[in-house]
């Protein structure tokens, strides 16, 4: 048997990925300029629906993480997003408008060396947010990571940048 205890103790259904698709569509539709989503980076399943997202809004995704990328790796070898749309890298974010992609991103436990929170702090050698741009926190805090979350999130809003997480929609 196999199973995952996190967020065990929380009432009610989780939801399928195919409502979060639906929900991330119409989330990303509203955003008028960067978007960035973190999630899990083993959460293959969640990185083709933002991939698909990405796609339903006339965007490209930019995979953004060296553990994103390598769980990206091992997923196309295995024969998994045979069918999702083309990834670019994070090298690729500056040839694009800001409008025109979707950032996949470590980072939603607010872990200090991964990718968002080195865009947070303007350390990332690629990529950076603006005053206007989301974060979508496209994961449950596991518990004990909520200060370093919390922290990441000021961050995020020192610059302007408006952070939405489970509290504010299905994401």
């Amino acid at each position: 048997m196999t199973c995952d205890s996190t967020n065990a103790m929380v009432p009610g259904r989780a939801g399928s990925e195919a409502e979060l698709r639906d929900s991330l569509i119409e989330l990303i539709g509203r955003c008028k300029n960067r978007v960035a989503v973190a999630c899990f980076s083993s959460n293959v399943a969640r990185l083709e629906t933002i991939a698909v997202a990405a796609e339903r809004n006339d965007r490209q995704v930019c995979v953004v993480g060296r553990s994103m990328v390598r769980m990206l790796e091992a997923a196309r070898e295995t024969g998994y997003l045979a069918n999702a749309p083309k990834f670019l890298t994070e090298y690729d974010v500056g040839y694009l408008p800001r409008e025109k992609f979707v950032l996949a991103v470590t980072g939603s436990q607010g872990e200090p060396r991964s990718a968002l929170s080195r865009i947070a702090a303007g350390d990332h050698p690629s990529v950076t947010l603006e005053s206007g741009d989301v974060v979508i926190f496209s994961s449950r805090a596991i518990p004990g990571n909520e200060i370093s979350i919390g922290r990441l999130r000021n961050q995020l809003a020192r610059i302007g940048v408006e952070a939405i997480a489970e509290s504010d929609h299905f994401v």
